[in-house]
């Protein structure tokens, strides 16, 4: 039997209640709601969540708040820069956002972990007719989740009626986060947190969180990225990369190697590369390509990815995973009635860290990729160092398929490969394909007799 010494049981529980967050200690210092010094957002809200906050920002929400606009409530905008606190007050805030129809930012150099992140993923903007999640991450902000979990510093023996009803109390706080997760994402049949992610939640204790920290994650739970990666335009790579993430983060695949630009060179070496990417149309009505996607074979798996006044749209079908982007399959001439719009962190390659990101335009058609380059001579002697890789397909003049290949070493200094029809070139010079073990393609230097080789 477990004792408790010199203190009633409703001591000990509010003692519990406290070291889970459910309760605010006096010393707890209230987060600061103020208006926002920037125009990212309207209000902002910095510090510890503890009981009280609610009132705060509802008090300053009333005042600067202007609702809905004739269309939504999508310039109502919340910053949120928060290590947590208080479950309960926590969840109370997240609802208020949600059914207020509150847009949430973390941004730069600002952090939201905890409970902070929950309110952070029910950021909306709400309409009679135009509804939409609205939730933006900066990537040079910080968003972690991990569950509610008991910090308890005393080694003291406790009153076990204490620990039942703190048991009871927790589970019930995990419970009203589960009703906030499974809030609807308008026009759609998704929650406002996805399965996994509440997994990922629940599986994170403490300091050990799990941190939305690449272009996969941000996309797979509809987060919006700002601060880097933006662009303007769209090419052969962003269309392969809009298709690819269009269907594999619908069933939540994730961390998967997915590479444009070293398929392409994969497929480049036998002449297949071009057919990943077609670009159907650019003109007056738009830019258009046609993607193949990396899972065809058996079934089908397409897409038609297209600009129109700056808006990036899709249609297609995975049979590998039976999902679809926009209304499914669709052709040219029904693009625009079976397409619907794609987010811009769709363009982005997934693996991609939001380090990475930060403070660059991804607007390049095909950037180069890290490979390994290898030169061995006739002599006998090696050179290997890490270098870059651009490819990029051509037709010639007489109709004949032509390739290249550019390899940056380090110092700067360039090999180009070059093939047309059957004719293969290196430097300039003529050169015959070869082929080495752990090499993706070699080219030997029929002047010098030098070999030059690459791999992934």
């Amino acid at each position: 039997m477990i004792l408790f010494a010199g203190r009633s049981t409703a001591a000990w529980v509010v003692a519990f209640l406290v070291a889970l967050g459910l309760f605010a200690t006096e010393s707890a210092r209230a987060a600061e709601v103020t208006k926002s010094a920037t125009d990212i957002c309207v209000l902002r809200l910095e510090g510890d969540i503890v009981d009280g906050d609610l009132a705060r920002l509802k008090n300053l929400a009333s005042a600067n708040f202007k609702g809905f606009d004739g269309e939504s409530s999508s310039h109502d905008t919340l910053c949120l820069n928060s290590p947590g606190g208080s479950v309960v007050e926590g969840v109370k805030l997240a609802d208020f956002i949600y059914k207020t129809g509150i847009g949430t930012v973390i941004d730069k150099g600002d952090e939201c972990y905890s409970i902070c992140s929950v309110m952070f993923m029910m950021g909306i903007a709400q309409g009679p007719e135009v509804n939409f999640v609205n939730r933006k991450l900066n990537v040079a902000g910080k968003l972690g989740f991990h569950r509610p979990y008991l910090a308890i510093d005393s080694d003291e023996m406790i009153n076990v009626k204490a620990l039942a009803i703190a048991h009871d109390a927790a589970i019930e706080s995990i419970t009203q986060l589960m009703v906030l997760a499974n809030n609807q994402v308008p026009w759609s049949n998704s929650t406002m947190m996805k399965p996994d992610l509440i997994q990922a939640m629940l599986s994170h204790v403490g300091n050990d969180l799990y941190y939305i920290d690449t272009v996969d994650k941000a996309g797979r739970f509809e987060i919006e990225l700002f601060g880097g990666g933006e662009s303007t335009g769209l090419t052969e790579a962003q269309a392969y990369y809009a298709c690819e993430n269009g269907f594999h983060w619908q069933v939540g695949l994730i961390g998967k190697d997915t590479d444009y630009q070293r398929l392409r060179l994969q497929l480049g070496t036998n002449g297949a590369g071009a057919g990943i990417v077609k670009l159907v149309s650019d003109g007056p009505l738009g830019r258009l390509f046609a993607v193949t996607s990396e899972d065809e074979g058996y079934s089908e798996a397409r897409c038609l990815i297209g600009l129109k006044n700056g808006y990036v749209q899709g249609c297609g079908y995975n049979g590998m995973y039976n999902v679809s982007v926009g209304q499914g399959q669709c052709t040219p001439e029904n693009f625009e009635e079976r397409a619907q719009s794609i987010p811009r962190v769709s363009l982005l390659k997934p693996g991609l860290s939001l380090g990475q990101l930060e403070g660059a335009a991804v607007n390049a058609d095909d950037g180069a990729a890290p490979a390994t380059c290898a030169i061995f001579s006739a002599s006998g002697e090696t050179e290997q160092e890490k270098c870059s890789v651009r490819f990029a397909n051509s037709i010639s003049a007489d109709g004949q398929k032509a390739s290249k290949w550019e390899f940056t070493w380090p110092t700067g200094n360039k090999t180009i490969v070059q093939r047309q029809g059957k004719r293969l070139r290196i430097n300039g010079k003529e050169a015959s394909m070869n082929f080495a073990e752990g090499y993706a393609m070699c080219a030997v230097n029929a002047e010098s007799g030098n070999r030059f080789c690459f791999k992934f």
